[in-house]
């Protein structure tokens, strides 16, 4: 379901920039790190460092006004969390981790705070593609004091939408420094439910350059 909305939605944003295609534009390529924040992971910290890389073109649409759309992807570092069970007959020390890639498309806006103002706004809205992959590793110690050694992993992959805005300042005309803050609504994980929620949310806070081609 959430994916067939939020395609609709990456089709409507691209159909409303249809008028524009006539106008003049550039393509533009952009890089992004900062941090990622899970909600209601289940982890004591669900927060690690995040990178991205994305492209794609905007029109146009206004003395101060760029619309366009954009297409990119990303990667979010491993985060852990260590675990303790004990029972009358053993007891299970280990840990868990997973760490996500994703892909996603969307349109993107950017509006300039005047004709001659080298600050602007950016807005972005889309559809997201993940991937996680997701290991467990530990030792359980029978009553006798024999002890056995797991090591499992596995994947889960699904979708959802992202939105997001920032502030940029340009320092040449071809070039501009950005702060971004994304939010993400997903499909939650499947095969490790972190979270008793059928959809997840995250975010991401980033810094970037992007460059005008």
């Amino acid at each position: 379901m959430i994916k067939h909305g939020c395609m609709a939605l990456v089709a409507i944003a691209c159909s409303a920039l249809a008028p524009a295609a006539h106008a003049q534009g550039n393509f533009f390529v952009a890089g992004q790190v900062g941090q990622a924040k899970y909600d209601d992971s289940g982890f004591d910290d669900a927060s690690a460092d995040t990178r991205a890389i994305s492209g794609g073109y905007r029109w146009q649409a206004g003395p101060i006004v760029q619309i366009g759309f954009e297409a990119g992807l990303g990667k979010v570092d491993e985060i852990t969390q260590d675990y303790y069970l004990a029972s009358q007959m053993h007891t299970d020390t280990g840990r868990i981790g997973m760490e996500a890639d994703y892909r996603n498309l969307g349109a993107n806006a950017r509006f300039n705070f005047g004709s001659d103002s080298r600050w602007f706004a950016i807005a972005r809205a889309g559809y997201i593609a993940y991937e996680m992959d997701a290991h467990t590793s530990g030792v359980v110690t029978w009553f006798d004091g024999s002890q056995v050694e797991y090591n499992e992993s596995g994947s889960d992959n699904g979708g959802g939408a992202y939105f997001g805005a920032g502030i940029g300042v340009d320092l040449t005309p071809n070039v501009n420094l950005n702060v971004m803050y994304n939010s993400y609504a997903y499909s939650d994980f499947e095969s490790y439910s972190y979270s008793e929620e059928d959809i997840g949310t995250a975010s991401t806070t980033t810094v970037g350059i992007e460059v005008r081609l």
